[in-house]
């Protein structure tokens, strides 16, 4: 995952060359040996740079799923 941080935007532009190419794709998880049935989790915010549209809003896709489950955990940890 790329990460930029808050107070390392200066670094963010040799980042996005060093990462550039392992986005992450249908296409690069298969070149990879990714299980046939493999899933695709986030968390979130989403930068396009990451993660293509087709994985990240796809069938592969938990990312939703998993923000709903970590909503109730935190809403539990309150109680």
């Amino acid at each position: 995952m790329l990460v930029i941080s808050m107070g390392q935007e200066t670094e963010k532009q040799a980042r996005l060359s060093a990462f550039e190419g392992y986005q992450v794709t249908e296409k690069l998880c298969a070149e990879a040996g990714a299980n046939p049935d493999w899933k695709f989790m986030h968390c979130l915010p989403r930068k396009a740079e990451e993660v293509d549209d087709d994985v990240f809003y796809g069938k592969r896709s938990v990312v939703f799923q998993e923000a709903e489950n970590r909503k109730w955990t935190i809403m539990a940890c309150f109680e």
